[in-house]
């Protein structure tokens, strides 16, 4: 008659006294409690001297000697423990997990299919969970760190990743990929070469999945504009404004545009500059950027003559 794990609720063969599946225990009603507390019949000892007698023991064992499991695991130790246990579903799960690619990550495979009762699973925890990192200059790069704590046991992995470009967790702005056990900082680069002066702070999103949790982080900023400094622009905060001053006094505005004046202060926002090529001269230099914004069309050239006979 075939067997209910009361631990997973799937089925193995009427003869079984361990689930296939996650090793808990088949005989009785007390399931992977049973099981997690059943005394081995020869200790695990660990090259610390640190003796395990239980999968309970064991489990905590591997968490407080994490990188001394991690090799025994790896070099067939923990194959072989409870190959000679009988356990034969535990052997053959330490032996997938010892070549796992990641071998942090096959030791947490491993423990996730003990019997063990009291090791909790890995929950993730981001402080802080809003970011405001004040004003922030055009061209000036800084960094902040993401704090990642792990408020359970064994091993949480995941990727943090951001909505734009001047913010970015790695060099090259790709997503950066973490791993960690107790906690661990990672540092966020503010891009100061794609920052926009903005009259509304610049809202972006960090986003931190994990086999252990998501979290999504709302992160603010200011970018205040930089007013044009000097002449009859001056103080001029918005493309426009520049366009009105310059309507009223386009004589002594043509040469802030002729000089690249103007472009230097497009510069300085982090905005690109609509006029495309070199600045014309004289009021032309005005005309040109009144067209460049779609202010005013450019005139039409006409030929009266069709052709000309010599």
């Amino acid at each position: 008659m075939p067997l209910v794990c009361p631990h997973c609720s799937r089925t193995n063969s009427g003869d079984a006294r361990y689930c296939y599946f996650d090793g808990a225990s088949l005989l009785g009603s007390s399931g992977p409690p049973e099981a997690a507390r059943k005394t081995f019949l020869a200790p695990f000892v660990f090259p610390t001297g640190e003796t395990c007698n239980t999968f309970d023991e064991f489990a905590h064992g591997c968490q407080r000697h994490w990188n001394v499991a991690v090799e025994l695991l790896h070099k067939g130790y923990v194959q072989k423990f409870f190959g000679g246990l009988g356990r034969l579903d535990l052997a053959q799960a330490a032996q997938e997990a010892a070549a796992f690619p990641d071998r942090e990550r096959g030791l947490d495979q491993f423990l996730s299919r003990l019997p063990a009762g009291n090791l909790s699973l890995p929950k993730l925890d981001v402080q802080p969970k809003l970011i405001n990192l004040g004003n922030l200059k055009v061209g000036s790069a800084s960094e902040f760190e993401l704090n990642l704590e792990n408020l359970g046991s064994r091993l949480i992995f995941g990727s943090v990743s951001s909505s734009c470009k001047w913010l970015a967790p790695t060099e090259s702005g790709e997503s950066k990929l973490f791993q960690f056990r107790d906690s661990t900082a990672i540092p966020i680069q503010i891009k100061g070469q794609h920052l926009r002066g903005a009259v509304k702070p610049l809202e972006a999103t960090l986003m931190v999945e994990s086999n252990a949790g998501t979290f999504k982080l709302k992160v603010l900023a200011n970018v205040p504009i930089l007013p044009f400094p000097e002449g009859v622009l001056a103080g001029a905060k918005t493309p426009r404004e520049i366009a009105e001053k310059a309507r009223l006094a386009p004589k002594q505005a043509a040469p802030l545009f002729e000089s690249g004046a103007v472009a230097n202060w497009y510069r300085d926002n982090g905005w690109i500059y609509p006029v495309q090529g070199p600045a014309s001269n004289g009021l032309a230099a005005v005309q040109q950027f009144f067209e460049a914004l779609g202010l005013s069309k450019p005139p039409k050239v006409t030929v009266n003559e069709s052709y000309i006979r010599l």
